[in-house]
């Protein structure tokens, strides 16, 4: 085992940010999913949703990659170019569309001649309008144009072009800086418009959007003509099992070994997880209730059905064994990093969601066990009347609101904390821990289902909210039932 410097951290787990992550090693350790497939197929337009951590710029830049390789004319687009290209200022709605469609067909000529290396040509690109059949005829022109002294970079770029006759555009990232605000809504609604009409027009344009999971929901509840493009969703959701074959194709192929992704995900999860012992001790050598349990168990019960929480433990750990020069990642080192991981965990949740609930980080703390609450074994798992109780204290005591102006009750918090991943529902039977997510069964949290759930915050904010116990808490912190299985 090399050292678990942070060059062989980077290779061995992959970057935490896809596009600046080597185009091969990513290709080599991408694990497709469903959701891999629905983005490949040949339709005009493809909008891919899901959580931060869900690998979202991972999925689109692995189709990008492949669509160049495949000759399609594929363009991958920062949000920094797309906004510096399209007027966002305008007297209506439907002229906000129509700046859009004018911003994106010309930054698609420019961009595709770029690509080329053809940079004077993309400076003369003047605005497009009047169109997709513009934006192929403009192409055409410029590429004719700089036929004669074009490389052979151009070249080929030019012939992709001519033999498929289509451009994939990939947007990614386009919320950065999002702020929920009704202008950041109406852009967001207003691209989604111009694309429809776009791809409508001609479907050699084709599109391949990424968009957060709390960003798609605040605009399709903004704007009605949003249903309309409900057909061209992809939910990316992944299953524990998913997540912790991921990570074994990663550590695998690190070790040079092509592993069929078929094969490796038809395995048992103790057959999965021995792809990690090279780098990590097996067994989780404490006491309490993780003494001696498989240490893939404890690493799935603390991730949040993110493919990223996982790369991270794993990163965090490797970083404390750098220190013991230790060739393995052992208990100990997981130990000192499990509140650092806590910690992070929240702030990610308060930034991700705080557009829909400014005050969102005081009410995560305020779900913290007060000494009352621990003396009488409340928290921090809930029967449905304890967790009615301590909202509608936090609601009293905090007062937060919800940006969208929907009427805070406990209830309505109590769902909200639920499709954060906050809290997960939580059955016991004879013992087996089962979790249930909001992805999994959004009735759950349902003001007239009553399913025999309790509710518990999720382990992954434990230390965050009980620094005192730190040291300790893990022991006593129930394992999934399968841990790595969809229960």
């Amino acid at each position: 085992m090399p050292r678990f410097d942070d060059r062989t951290i980077s290779e061995l787990f992959g970057t935490e940010d896809a596009e600046n992550e080597n185009p091969e090693r990513l290709k080599a350790y991408f694990f497709r999913n469903k959701a891999y497939e629905s983005l490949k197929a040949d339709l005009p337009i493809r909008i891919l949703v899901g959580h931060k951590g869900v690998g979202k710029s991972a999925l689109l830049k692995v189709c990008h990659l492949e669509d160049q390789e495949a000759g399609i004319l594929s363009l991958w687009i920062r949000p920094n170019d797309v906004f510096a290209s399209v007027t966002t200022e305008a007297s209506s709605f439907l002229g906000l569309i129509e700046n859009w469609k004018i911003g994106l067909s010309t930054l698609i000529v420019k961009k595709s001649l770029e690509g080329g290396e053809l940079f004077s040509e993309a400076e003369s690109v003047e605005k497009i309008t009047g169109g997709v059949k513009h934006v192929l005829a403009s192409l055409a022109q410029h590429f004719l144009r700089a036929e004669p002294h074009a490389s052979q970079e151009a070249k080929s770029l030019m012939r992709r072009f001519s033999s498929k006759k289509r451009i994939r555009i990939y947007l990614d990232d386009l919320d950065r800086g999002w702020q929920a605000r009704q202008q950041d809504i109406h852009n967001i609604s207003a691209l989604l418009n111009a694309i429809r009409d776009m791809a409508g027009e001609d479907d050699r344009i084709q599109f391949r959007i990424g968009l957060r999971t709390d960003v798609y929901h605040l605009v399709r509840t903004s704007d009605e003509s949003t249903d309309k493009i409900e057909a061209n969703l992809i939910w990316l959701i992944w299953t524990n099992h998913e997540i912790l074959t991921a990570m074994a194709k990663r550590v695998t192929t690190f070790f040079g070994d092509n592993v069929s992704e078929g094969m490796l995900i038809s395995r048992s999860q103790t057959e999965i997880a021995q792809r990690l012992n090279k780098v990590i001790e097996p067994r989780f050598e404490d006491r309490g209730k993780w003494e001696n349990q498989a240490t893939f168990r404890v690493l799935m019960t603390l991730t949040r059905k993110r493919p990223r929480d996982l790369i991270k433990l794993f990163v965090y750990s490797a970083k404390e064994a750098y220190k013991d020069d230790a060739e393995i990642i052992r208990t100990g080192h997981l130990k000192r990093i499990f509140e650092k991981y806590s910690n992070e965990r929240l702030r990610d949740i308060a930034n991700e969601f705080k557009t829909e609930m400014p005050k969102i980080e005081d009410v995560l703390l305020g779900m913290r066990q007060t000494k009352k609450e621990r003396q009488q074994g409340i928290g921090p798992i809930f029967d449905d009347g304890q967790l009615i109780t301590k909202l509608g204290n936090i609601i009293a005591g905090i007062r937060p609101v919800f940006t969208s102006g929907e009427q805070l009750t406990p209830t309505a918090l109590a769902r909200f904390l639920f499709k954060c991943d906050f809290i997960t529902a939580r059955f016991d039977a004879n013992g087996i821990i089962v979790r249930k997510h909001f992805e999994d069964n959004q009735i759950l949290a349902s003001k007239q289902a009553q399913f025999g759930f309790k509710w518990e915050i999720h382990p992954a904010y434990r230390w965050a909210l009980s620094p005192q116990d730190s040291s300790l808490l893990h022991r006593d912190i129930d394992l999934s039932s399968t841990a790595v299985g969809d229960d």
